[in-house]
């Protein structure tokens, strides 16, 4: 006999789905007779011949059989087949799944047809420090059937991997939890999921680097000492070590300085405390000097005035972190000539054959805003009215972002007297259509303690 089960809706009910769809018919006109032929084989054992998949590209065919739970020469009912194909629907790595069977007296040989999900996401493993990540990724192929290192979005495999990461704790006699989370940027989409321990305590009792032959090692040590003795985990590590060592690196020109994965290392034994030691090899690369800085973009500062305000000189190792803040300071030249807007953008061109680097650096200086209404609140008339007169801002001025705290200064003789004082509050309103900044100063009584 040869069955073809059609597809369903839903990959986890398709097989129950199909098997219900030959079922209600029977049920509904035997209620009160003895059960049809067709009933019968639905709760006939089998002996399962051979079982084939088709349709994965990812996976081969041994894989997905194992995935089914099922095993060749052991005895299987209709219903245990559909329960297999329910099976590899749950996993969520197949968005489509379909069987079909054949019986010839007491054997049976089945295929499945499926079709592999769209995406997965890779798996990263914070802190599982009692396992190498070898023994991590054959620890959790032996016990998560289709476990290849990538789980789908959906399904219930990130829940299976989270149950064998806990089974493998176990034998190891670490009574913990497994915490799986989605790791993404704001705002955008998941790009790997997370598997951590909780409830157990790994500080980092040392760290070293490796490779180490450029720069002076002490300085390394430094860098990292906010590590030391919080709980280890690997992004947070990993991420640490690329800003603040690697900032030790850019420094002094080493621009293709690369920091390996936190390696860590059990320092106690088997038993709590769980401290640990920490490598992370160093792939240090050439030093670079500043050949030149190209500038661009309108600018109503010239280029040379703009070019004394760096601090790294051409021919000199190139400091990236020193050129990066420089950069980033160019806009507050601009604020006091009215281009409040005013932004600067940097972009290092490197030269592996001269082991140089030619930093671009883009001005975008933005519209010119003029000095609008100037509005004293908190005072009487009188006294608002002198104020107005000593600002040396005038509508129609570009407007300087940076005076008002000269203003404040100087006004301070020109307020009434007060016990405790005067407290003043500023806010600026810039206006896009007409390209002018209005301000408003309220000036209040300090409260007194």
């Amino acid at each position: 006999m040869l069955i073809n089960q059609g597809p369903g809706r839903e990959p986890r009910s398709k097989a129950a789905t199909r098997l219900a769809h030959v079922l209600l018919p029977v049920l509904l006109a035997s209620v009160l007779t003895v059960p049809t032929p067709l009933l019968a084989q639905a709760a006939r054992q089998f002996r399962l011949l051979s079982a084939k998949v088709i349709g994965s590209t990812r996976y081969g065919e041994s894989e997905i059989v194992r995935g089914t739970g099922l095993k060749l020469a052991e005895t299987i009912t209709l219903e245990g087949l559909k329960e297999a194909a329910d099976r590899l629907a749950a996993t969520g790595v197949f968005s489509d799944v379909n069987y079909r069977y054949q019986t010839q007296g007491t054997a049976l040989t089945a295929e499945f047809i499926v079709k592999d999900t769209g995406q997965f996401l890779p798996c990263t493993f914070e802190n599982f420090v009692w396992f190498s990540p070898e023994e991590l990724l054959n620890g959790l192929r032996a016990r998560v059937p289709l476990f290849d290192g990538q789980v789908p979005p959906g399904g219930q495999m990130q829940e299976n991997v989270s149950s064998g990461l806990a089974a493998m704790l176990e034998g190891r006699g670490i009574h913990a939890q497994v915490q799986a989370a989605p790791l993404q940027a704001a705002g955008g989409p998941i790009q790997a999921m997370q598997f951590k321990v909780i409830g157990v305590a790994i500080p980092v009792r040392r760290i070293e680097f490796t490779g180490v032959q450029r720069v002076d090692p002490a300085l390394l040590q430094e860098a990292g000492r906010p590590l030391m003795d919080r709980g280890f985990e690997a992004s947070f590590f990993k991420d640490f070590t690329e800003e603040a060592v690697g900032r030790v690196y850019r420094q002094r020109g080493y621009l293709r300085a690369q920091f390996g994965d936190p390696l860590p290392q059990l320092l106690k034994g088997d038993g709590p405390p769980y401290s640990v030691s920490v490598s992370i090899a160093v792939t240090e690369g050439e030093q670079y000097r500043l050949k030149e800085i190209i500038w661009s973009g309108e600018s109503a500062i010239s280029y040379q005035a703009l070019a004394k305000t760096m601090h790294v000189a051409p021919g000199s190792p190139a400091d990236a972190v020193q050129l990066e803040q420089d950069v980033l300071a160019l806009p507050m030249l601009f604020h006091p000539k009215g281009y409040i807007e005013a932004d600067a953008r940097s972009k290092p061109i490197l030269d592996d054959a001269t082991r140089t680097a030619a930093y671009q650096v883009q001005i975008l200086q933005g519209d010119l805003y003029r000095m609008g209404k100037l509005e004293i609140a908190g005072l009487d008339e009188a006294q608002a009215k002198a104020l107005e007169r000593l600002c040396r801002l005038r509508p129609g001025d570009p407007y300087d972002s940076t005076y008002w705290s000269t203003f404040l200064q100087e006004s301070a003789r020109y307020l009434p007297p007060s016990a405790s004082g005067w407290t003043p509050r500023m806010r600026w309103t810039p206006h896009k259509d007409t390209k002018t900044v209005d301000v408003k100063l309220t000036f209040a009584p300090r409260a007194s303690r």
